[in-house]
């Protein structure tokens, strides 16, 4: 899914009306403010991780115990993933998951590769979610459709 203009909203906005996305689950944040993110010590002491620059979290509680300051890429996970994602997409100018280009592909490829249950991005200028669970697929298309003048909604 990808937000049109009419509604664009932050990954921290998206999870305060849809916290379900990440709770329980673990978030492979492989950028965070357009860069890799760093655990602090307290995180680190209670479960984060770090695969290379890709800060994993431990099994999130609340949905603000994820940093979201913007150009962030996150992949969710119900465990501790065993393959890691390594790069990002979310900060190529424009990028979209249903673009047909090399960096599209390269994108896939490592969905396929790491199998997240989500995938959330927030660059310039759109926001994407990518999810292989219909429910929560529903509920944000929902947001999505709520939030926006009833011409700009998706068709069924």
């Amino acid at each position: 899914m990808q937000w049109s203009t009419a509604w664009d909203p932050s990954i921290s906005d998206l999870l305060q009306m849809s916290p379900g996305l990440v709770l329980g689950k673990r978030v492979a944040i492989t950028s965070c403010d357009s860069g890799p993110y760093t655990p602090s010590v307290d995180e680190l002491a209670s479960g984060w991780s770090l695969a290379g620059t890709v800060a994993i979290s431990k099994e999130i509680i609340e949905a603000a115990e994820l940093p979201a300051p913007g150009f962030d890429e996150w992949y969710v996970f119900d465990v501790v993933p065993s393959i890691v994602p390594t790069r990002n997409y979310v900060n190529r100018y424009n990028f979209s998951p249903f673009d047909e280009c090399d960096t599209t592909e390269s994108f896939w490829e490592q969905i396929r590769m790491t199998q997240p249950l989500h995938v959330l991005g927030a660059g310039t200028p759109h926001m994407f979610l990518v999810t292989c669970d219909r429910d929560s697929f529903e509920r944000v298309k929902n947001l999505h459709i709520l939030a926006q003048p009833q011409s700009d909604a998706l068709p069924e």
